[in-house]
């Protein structure tokens, strides 16, 4: 491969959910037209819109494959039906997730292709996303020694969260690529299954994270694709239901994935950062802003539908202890250290 050359033979399918997200699709449309990796299709799916999202994508965007719901079905399931429908496709190996309320750079996808084609080994391939204001909003997804959950450089407990973009300079391993805007090679999407549609929304790019690992593959951070992204306006900065599935499906993560011990230690761990509000800024702010009372009520809710779904857990558990050879701290824990 010479220079910074993608192999263009390689064809992608880039999926956009949209749940009334109108006001946002003109710029976000018009960067993906100006792509300088030209190879890709692009599947729409509009989540149960009420605001004409369908009618303007197929007016902007003729060529786009449009999957239309009555009902918003959440990430997950919105994504898993626009995956299976590119597999459709056996030209296509790269499925790539991206949000509606970002703008991406030309070179954006080149980028993710060119650093997806570096190594077998790389199962996903992660932007850099940046707040209007020009500095860093997240470049990843990775996990802190106390077994919870962080996207880098998004508050105060991850370094470099507000800086330049140009802190980084070459690609990097992280745990996991955030979901507004993440590459998943074909072949690794077949290995290890699609999104849980239990989830509904949020983390589920956390348990994918952990499969991809199960499964052999690592997952990079490329600087050079990078996007401008809004940030939770389709799901609300300080919404009820985003803070309630937040912590549910951080439940459903540990639950399904964790070894037994840490698994065990999870509840505590969560409640004292709860607690005691050992938490991001950003998180901090989001529960100020939604209040005690709403939290302190979406924390009952939180524990009860853990409860309700919690069998349903424990058997996808045992699947995936049945299915991979490796349930040990290594093959899962991962951290990046010096970022």
């Amino acid at each position: 491969m010479n220079g910074r050359k993608a192999n263009t033979s390689k064809k992608a399918a880039v999926i956009i959910l949209s749940h009334n997200g109108l006001r946002f699709l003109p710029k976000c449309l018009f960067a993906l037209r100006n792509q300088t990796y030209k190879n890709f299709e692009l599947y729409f799916v509009d989540n149960g819109s009420t605001d004409g999202t369908s009618e303007y994508v197929r007016k902007i965007f003729p060529a786009a494959k449009l999957l239309r719901f009555e009902k918003n079905t959440g990430f997950a399931r919105g994504n898993n039906e626009a995956i299976n429908e590119a597999f459709k496709d056996s030209e296509i190996s790269y499925i790539v997730c991206l949000n509606n309320d970002t703008i991406v750079d030309k070179n954006w996808l080149k980028e993710l292709i060119f650093a997806a084609q570096k190594d077998n080994k790389i199962g996903a391939v992660g932007s850099v996303g940046i707040y209007p204001n020009g500095r860093i909003q997240n470049a990843g997804i990775r996990l802190l020694p106390s077994r919870t959950f962080v996207e880098m450089r998004e508050g105060d407990l991850s370094l470099g969260y507000g800086e330049s973009p140009q802190r980084f300079k070459k690609t990097f391993e992280i745990f996991a690529p955030s979901g507004f805007s993440a590459l998943y090679k074909r072949a690794s999407l077949l290995s290890t299954g699609l999104f849980d549609e239990d989830f509904f929304a949020f983390c589920e790019d956390i348990d994918f994270g952990f499969r991809l690992r199960r499964a052999g593959y690592i997952s990079v951070c490329n600087p050079k694709s990078k996007l401008i992204h809004f940030h939770s306006m389709t799901g609300g900065r300080a919404s009820p239901l985003k803070a309630f599935l937040s912590k549910r499906n951080g439940f459903f993560v540990a639950i399904k994935n964790f070894p037994s011990s840490d698994l065990l230690l999870y509840p505590f761990r969560d409640a004292y950062l709860t607690i005691f509000g050992v938490h991001s800024k950003e998180q901090r702010e989001k529960l100020q802003r939604i209040g005690a009372v709403k939290s302190a009520a979406i924390m009952l809710r939180v524990y009860l539908s853990v409860i309700f779904y919690l069998p349903k857990m424990i058997i996808k558990r045992s699947v995936i202890r049945r299915n991979v050879s490796g349930f040990k701290k290594k093959s899962i824990w991962w951290f990046n250290e010096k970022n």
